[in-house]
């Protein structure tokens, strides 16, 4: 799925220059009252404890109740300008002296005193600071005050009415993040859409040949433009065997396998199996074909044969491919592979994201797959052999014989004589 989780960092604050910080502290107050002016009066030096002064029109209405309707003078709304100090200092650290010494130096002679003031900085203030702050704007009777630290001024810069003021000083916009974002996930379900319809359904496990591909090669079908193709192929043909909840799923190997499980308790206590032959090879594959395999592929089969039919297992080794990089899914193919082709973005060298393992019984009605991590390593024990042998099949006996009830123990036994050792371990 797509990655919605990433965190914006802390904003960086002292990466601007003392006069744009003061510029983003003007800004971010405009909308703060209805001010007639809001000056820069701190850019030239000698600003009296000024880095901005603002002036906020107040309407006062001294209508008295009880005057006559002919008395417009009395009814006159009077307008009054009351006087703001913004003060910034960008610094790192605020202590209670320091703000008590700024307060001192911004209000030494003011005439008039301010009816309301900003201190501004981008630091983190403690709750003493924030009480010293306080108590000397009652002190000296300040009606409005404001102590704006590195929060507040970052969540005032993530309203949606100060995205623009955010993209201006720091290249950051959160409306267009999440207009992005909301694209990436129609696209990422419109992709999941085609793939449950062009490869399978979202319940069910599947077996569907499909071709992957990079998505920005251009060499496709001729190896020969590839360097190295077999180890590094810009396409190859796999089994899609399903969906995961981020992506599908393609089997890539898929060996003979031995398991065995406590019939009560479902406990996987031994397993094995041979990499000797991977199973998962699409014979339509014209790119990679083996001239042994149908031997390869008849010899592991009849290995499993032989086996007793609980213990008939497969290893399979499986890899997710998200739908956020599949970036195209053509159901149709083409002249060389008539099956689905998946476009894909290759990252580190790779179609897959993650890989998953599993035991897998060699029907449905032998139980279920069973995921195999490192831990499962302890329990692995030595039943296949390093060559799988050629199995000489004896004839059926006629119907209605005794020797049409032989056993699997002495096929198996035809076969490895370790089975005979197990079989007694298991038992």
């Amino acid at each position: 799925m797509v990655k919605a989780t990433k965190t914006l960092n802390p904003l960086p604050f002292q990466d601007l220059e003392p006069h744009r910080f003061e510029d983003l502290v003007r800004q971010i107050i405009y909308d703060l009252k209805n001010w007639r002016s809001l000056e820069p009066t701190g850019r030239l030096g000698s600003d009296d404890g000024y880095d901005a002064r603002g002036l906020e029109i107040t309407d006062i209405n001294n209508e008295k109740e009880d005057a006559d309707d002919d008395d417009e003078e009395e009814s006159l709304n009077v307008s009054v300008d009351r006087l703001w100090q913004i003060q910034c200092k960008r610094e790192k650290t605020i202590t209670p002296v320091k703000i008590e010494k700024y307060i001192q130096e911004m209000l030494k002679g003011s005439n008039p005193v301010p009816h309301g003031i900003i201190f501004a900085a981008p630091c983190d203030f403690s709750k003493k600071t924030r009480d010293v702050f306080i108590a000397k704007m009652r002190e000296n009777k300040i009606q409005e005050f404001y102590l704006w630290g590195r929060a507040d001024l970052e969540d005032m810069l993530m309203q949606p009415k100060n995205d623009h003021l955010l993209y201006a000083y720091f290249g950051i916009s959160l409306v267009i993040r999440r207009r992005s974002l909301k694209t990436q996930i129609r696209n990422l379900l419109a992709t999941k859409r085609k793939a449950v319809k062009h490869l399978g359904s979202i319940d069910r496990e599947a077996c569907t040949p499909i071709l992957i591909r990079d998505a920005n090669d251009e060499s496709y079908p001729y190896t020969g433009d590839v360097p190295d193709f077999q180890k590094n192929p810009k396409w190859k043909m796999y089994y899609f065997v399903g969906h995961s909840h981020d992506g599908i799923r393609i089997r890539r190997r898929r060996f003979p396998a031995y398991r065995d499980i406590d019939n009560q308790t479902g406990k996987l206590l031994k397993w094995d199996f041979s990499e000797e032959v991977n199973l998962a090879i699409v014979h339509d594959d014209p790119w990679n074909r083996d001239k042994e395999y149908s031997d390869k592929f008849q010899r592991a089969h009849d290995f499993l044969d032989n086996m007793e039919e609980r213990n008939r297992a497969f290893f399979d080794v499986e890899a997710v491919i998200p739908y956020e990089r599949i970036v195209e899914i053509d159901p149709l193919g083409d002249t060389i592979v008539r099956y689905p082709h998946l476009f894909v973005e290759v990252r580190n060298n790779t179609f897959f994201e993650y890989g998953l393992n599993y035991l897998s019984p060699r029907t449905s009605y032998d139980g279920y797959p069973i995921k195999i991590g490192e831990k499962d390593e302890k329990t692995r024990i030595k039943v296949f052999p390093k060559t799988l042998p050629k199995v000489k099949k004896k004839p059926l006996p006629p119907m209605g014989s005794k020797k049409a009830d032989t056993n699997s123990k002495e096929k198996t036994e035809a076969i490895n004589p370790e089975f005979e050792k197990l079989e007694n371990e298991t038992t």
